[in-house]
């Protein structure tokens, strides 16, 4: 063998490490967060407790204290309903509530921001479906239960300034769907990835967020049921695998055709 085959070998084979170790990230923005202020999330959340099941206010905040670092941590007020039910309200409270959602639905997300600034969000609100079989417990829920811990992170990561990203594996927190019977509550590489993003290099406006009184518009988000096995995120993983494979074959046939023109490199 001569030392340039042996070596594009060992090229070929790191290459494939690099494939199977080290994922790509592939995080999608929404376009508007927070990072314009001096103290992003430093605005309290409330969380509207009324008919939620069991510990759901605990775990409500603690699905958002997994994205907490050193640049923001979610701070909440007192438990209170402050939008008399309506959902989304833009009444300047960052409310989480529990009410009817669509069909297949199990929370939305729905955050708002200036027509003439729409990169600064001043307001997000969430409900969580009233319709769905909670699990609000730490551990794994039952087969026909969702996750309510595992929702909360997930939406709170809509309120930050993510979108739902499905291309990647492991799949992230903010994937398009849960599975029934999952939880999925820490942060993979790709959310920790659109975090840093976003705020690690915050914009700092002393001001604070002006007051949405003068006006706003708004965008949302759904996470809805899934499977474990959901297409885009399978199809990454067979790349990951087979491309490699397929380099090594074409390699493999290449040599024995150059072997047998007698050439050397």
């Amino acid at each position: 063998m001569s030392v340039r085959y042996a070596t594009l070998i060992g090229l070929v084979i790191g290459g494939m490490g690099l494939l199977l170790s080290s994922p790509a990230l592939a995080f999608k923005l929404n376009g508007s967060s927070w990072s314009y202020m001096a103290n992003p999330m430093g605005e309290d959340w409330t969380i509207c407790p009324a008919g939620m099941p069991g510990d759901a206010v605990q775990r409500t905040k603690d699905g958002a204290a997994a994205w907490d670092y050193e640049h923001f941590h979610f701070t909440f007020a007192p438990e209170a309903c402050l939008s008399n039910g309506s959902y989304p309200l833009l009444n300047n409270v960052n409310q989480f509530d529990f009410g009817p959602l669509g069909a297949g639905v199990l929370a939305n997300t729905s955050t708002f921001f200036f027509t003439n600034d729409p990169k600064k969000t001043v307001e997000c609100d969430t409900r969580f479906n009233s319709a769905v079989n909670w699990y609000t417990g730490t551990g794994m829920p039952a087969a026909n239960q969702f996750d309510w811990q595992s929702v909360a992170t997930h939406e709170m990561g809509h309120c930050l300034g993510l979108d739902h990203e499905d291309s990647v594996t492991p799949l992230p927190v903010m994937r398009t769907s849960l599975p029934v019977g999952a939880a999925l509550r820490e942060l993979t590489p790709d959310d920790i990835a659109g975090r840093n993003a976003i705020y690690s290099q915050p914009g700092g406006n002393p001001g604070g967020a002006p007051s949405p009184a003068s006006g706003g518009g708004g965008g949302g988000c759904s996470l809805m049921p899934g499977s474990l096995t959901d297409a885009p995120a399978l199809y990454a993983a067979l790349g990951n695998i087979f491309l490699p494979l397929l380099l090594l074959m074409v390699l493999h046939i290449w040599s024995r055709r150059h072997a047998a023109d007698g050439a050397s490199w």
